[in-house]
């Protein structure tokens, strides 16, 4: 795909973005790739990005994830991230924000680097920073081989929910959708992956469309933020009131439900 991964894992206290971002620079630098740091901590080459970063710090652990486009479609990058597919319009987090840059190849710059030469190179200046110049032999791991333990119970933890979605940074998203039988209106706050507060107000007069709504809004209170939050909320209502959805109704909360999926 012509992008490189990395992953730095090291101790809470020792954590420096600009430090981490520098250490790849410096392994540029060896390629003679004219890269250097900004004032954002992103790697830049001509003030154009070459590397984006995301970072997770925990009780004692922090792990700076980053990306080299070396010969990526940097058109087919641009498309991806356009605002087009990103339409979260009503939502409002206290995360990081991303901010859109300029964005370029290695290979604009340099005929001949590859994956390679990139990850050799990060090698030897992480060595360098780390283990006094010590050489170390890489682990090469590939799909059929299995997992060194550390590295398997990493894996396990790296893709358990607690860690995808458990300490997502709260947020709220305001929804309108008009609907054949009324126009509803819903506010929905989540923290840590779970849904801590929802509002859903409908402008229809019927018993059924008051009553589903409401319902609804009750019971996805407490459901992990995911696709399945409104089918999971449904099925808590069948259990603590069973019969409150019928055939009469059911079709309004079906409607509901794939709204919110498209949403959420």
């Amino acid at each position: 795909m012509g992008n490189s991964i990395y992953t730095i894992f090291m101790p809470r206290e020792a954590f420096s973005r600009r430090a981490n971002a520098e250490l790849v620079t410096k392994a540029l630098l060896q390629l003679d790739l004219p890269a250097r740091v900004n004032e954002r901590h992103d790697i830049v080459v001509d003030n154009h990005k070459v590397s984006g970063s995301a970072y997770k710090l925990i009780s004692a652990r922090a792990y700076h994830h980053g990306t080299m486009l070396i010969d990526a479609d940097t058109h087919l990058l641009k498309g991806c991230l356009s605002k087009k597919y990103m339409d979260k319009a009503g939502m409002v987090s206290k995360g990081v924000a991303s901010v859109p840059s300029p964005i370029t190849n290695l290979r604009d710059y340099s005929y001949t680097v590859d994956h390679q030469q990139f990850c050799e190179a990060v090698l030897d200046e992480f060595v360098k920073e780390y283990n006094d110049g010590q050489a170390v032999q890489p682990v090469i791991i590939n799909s059929v081989q299995q997992l060194p333990e550390q590295v398997e119970k990493t894996r396990q933890e790296l893709s358990s929910w607690d860690w995808v979605y458990g300490q997502t940074p709260e947020f709220t998203y305001h929804l309108d959708q008009e609907f054949s039988w009324g126009h509803v209106r819903a506010f929905v706050r989540s923290k840590h992956g779970w849904i801590t507060e929802v509002d859903m107000t409908t402008d229809a007069v019927g018993a059924h469309e008051v009553t589903v709504v409401s319902a609804l809004a009750v019971a996805m209170k407490g459901c992990a933020y995911s696709l399945d939050a409104p089918e999971r909320a449904i099925h808590k209502i069948n259990q603590e009131i069973p019969g409150l959805f019928n055939n009469e109704n059911m079709h309004i909360a079906d409607q509901l439900i794939a709204w919110l999926k498209r949403k959420l």
